[in-house]
């Protein structure tokens, strides 16, 4: 073979393994981020599990907000206000003033409890 075609194929080798390589530790860095953001965010993570298991029982379609801040600490009120909208949560106030929420996949199921 002629010194072109080897040149040709050392280059297509060299380009081939560098994408490979760029790839994988692409991978890795966007694990190690994802990881470190867990790691930040772990508290507001768990509370956010809590806010959802609480507002997809079978049951109660809406609590009302004394209810979901209760199991939560270290938290101020427009903090979990706002993690309940990250949820896709909505805010109704009843006529006595009282505030509830509801996740909004799940507001036919507060006009089939009567709430």
């Amino acid at each position: 073979m002629s010194e072109g075609i080897w040149a040709l194929i050392g280059v297509a080798i060299g380009a081939l393994l560098t994408g490979l390589f760029s790839y994988v530790m692409q991978v890795r860095q966007f694990q190690h981020n994802k990881d470190m953001y867990l790691l930040q965010n772990k508290s507001k993570e768990a509370v956010k599990e809590i806010l959802e298991e609480m507002l997809n029982h079978r049951i109660y379609a809406e609590r009302s907000f004394m209810a979901l801040k209760k199991p939560i600490g270290g938290f101020s009120d427009e903090e979990i206000r706002q993690i309940l909208h990250e949820l896709d949560a909505k805010k109704t106030i009843r006529d006595d003033g009282s505030e509830w929420w509801y996740l909004i996949s799940r507001q036919q199921d507060r006009f089939r409890k009567g709430a």
